[in-house]
């Protein structure tokens, strides 16, 4: 028999839970909120509510498949919004979660409400414009959401499905235009956030894009945009841009890819081609589909648009990380000098003597890093310090994370990331210390700042300037926290501009260090 005291005591909780519930309007109403296609019901989760899988555009399935995306259809009562939605189809995500139909997103917030205007942060995430996940744990938007923001992620379509150009699907546009839906996925789910972020307590006028690789791309692409403008206040950029050996091919050249794969996969014209299955079109892993330069999303080539100054000019903040890739195989001499002619052509000396003095394997591998990672960080940054009038702040991820037994630690692509999101503990790496915590600090302090105010900076964090006011130097953030120092290999990244962009005047200012900007 259970004590007669216990019983009592129980009761009297359950009185007070529920009385607390009901003065405070119920957990439940709270996480209630409208949106223009319906209501939604979020989540409460570590002290924030999330709100996971809201469509924010039509299935794009069946005839839609390879159309820009439309509204959602409007539903009635109210739509559960507790569990993320499928992944699009992708190289990498769980083959099991997922669905073309995946054009959703997710938010955390503090709390609903419009007088609440908290600053809006939109994540975009990587993968080579072949995959991703909004659902990935190191994602999860709790602790950015407990530092004041709203923060939203979304599923976008990749691959083929996201990027697929040929003349066909180009006659069914009226711009004239295919491929980059994945691009105008990102631009739908600015304008629901436009339209409904306020409700969550989103200020609409205070967004800030952020993403890493070609995420970071996207972002690098959409302040290109004629399409964007006026969609997003501020820009994050981690890790890729569409300069150099990343820029944007031409629509042209993206519709003869298209038209190969149309014919590869035997498929005579498009009802064929919409009615194969997801599988097919996504198990050709050697073939690439990612944005062009159509005219109308994309009006020109970046670097074009950036010197011309015809960029949406917004507070933007760039960078990369020291080691984006893993040291390559060890190779010779001749190998190496092999490579450079067969990269560089005539430049092949001059960045033969901009890595002299590393062995072969160092030098290849410098060289990889500086042209993956600090040219593209350093024309962003560049470009936008000369011809734009919204400061730009650029920084080196330096720190290498505690890595698990017997792999080499380098602050390798995404390193940072889980720094940014908080969730650098998840991994339940018992090496993960106090230098990791002051990372964490540091980065979510520096991009809540940002994402508030457009400036970085703010009280108990070292002085950020932008590129304009310390030309030639970044913020490195490392072992010992975040520095003012020197941005590294100029020279290099110079030649590696005279290389991808030998017919445009201006580069050499851009690229020279170090070099005042004009105000």
């Amino acid at each position: 028999m259970i004590p007669r005291i216990r019983i009592r005591s129980v009761i009297v909780a359950l009185l007070v839970a529920l009385l607390a519930n009901a003065a405070s309007g119920g957990a439940e109403a709270e996480a209630v909120v409208e949106t223009d296609a319906g209501a939604v019901r979020g989540i409460e989760e570590h002290g924030t509510l999330a709100f996971k899988g809201i469509p924010y555009a039509a299935p794009p399935t069946g005839d839609r498949r390879w159309r820009p995306p439309v509204a959602p259809r409007r539903w009635q009562g109210v739509r559960d919004a507790t569990r993320f939605a499928p992944d699009c189809p992708g190289t990498f995500p769980d083959h099991a979660r997922m669905a073309e139909d995946c054009l959703y997103l997710n938010l955390w917030t503090g709390g609903p409400g419009k007088a609440a205007k908290r600053p809006v942060m939109v994540w975009i995430y990587g993968g080579g414009f072949r995959g991703g996940s909004a659902a990935a744990p190191e994602f999860d938007g709790a602790d950015l959401a407990r530092q004041g923001v709203v923060l939203v992620s979304f599923g976008y379509r990749t691959g083929p499905l996201g990027f697929l150009a040929t003349p066909k699907l180009s006659s069914e546009s009226p711009h004239g235009v295919s491929g980059n839906y994945g691009l105008l996925d990102a631009i739908a789910v600015l304008r629901w956030v436009r339209s409904n972020i306020a409700g969550f307590g989103g200020d609409p006028d205070n967004v800030t894009l952020f993403g890493q690789s070609s995420g970071s791309e996207t972002i690098n692409i959409l302040t290109a945009s004629p399409l964007a403008k006026g969609l997003f206040q501020r820009a994050i950029g981690e890790s890729g841009s569409s300069f150099g050996v990343r820029r944007a091919q031409p629509l042209r050249e993206a519709e003869k890819a298209g038209t190969a794969f149309m014919r590869d996969l035997g498929a005579a014209d498009l009802p064929a081609l919409r009615e194969l299955p997801v599988d097919r079109l996504i198990a050709r892993d050697a073939d690439k589909f990612e944005p062009n330069v159509d005219g109308w999303l994309l009006p020109d080539d970046v670097y074009a648009i950036y010197e011309q100054g015809r960029q949406n000019d917004v507070p933007m903040l760039i960078g990369n990380t020291a080691q984006e890739f893993p040291r390559p195989p060890e190779i010779t001499r001749e190998q190496l000098a092999a490579g450079l002619t067969d990269d560089f052509g005539p430049l092949a000396g001059a960045i033969a003597a901009d890595l002299s003095g590393d062995a072969p394997t160092d030098a290849r591998w410098r060289l990889t890093n500086r042209e993956w990672g600090d040219f593209p960080a350093a024309t962003w940054s560049c470009l936008q310090a000369k011809t734009g009038r919204a400061p730009i702040y650029r920084y080196l991820f330096d720190y290498a994370p505690p890595a698990p037994q017997g792999e080499p630690r380098i602050a390798r692509h995404g390193s940072e990331l889980a720094y940014v999101f908080g969730t650098y503990r998840n991994s339940g790496n018992p090496q993960m210390g106090l230098v990791d915590d002051r990372t964490h600090a540091l980065l979510s302090g520096y991009w809540v700042n940002f994402a508030r105010t457009g400036n970085p900076n703010g009280p108990g964090l070292p002085k950020w300037p932008s590129v304009r006011e310390a030309p030639g130097e970044y913020m490195r953030f490392g072992e010992a926290g975040a520095t003012l120092v020197a941005v590294r290999d100029a020279a290099l990244v110079s030649d590696l501009a005279r290389h991808y962009y030998p017919a445009t005047a201006g580069h050499e200012m851009c690229h020279a260090s170090p070099q005042r900007y004009p105000r």
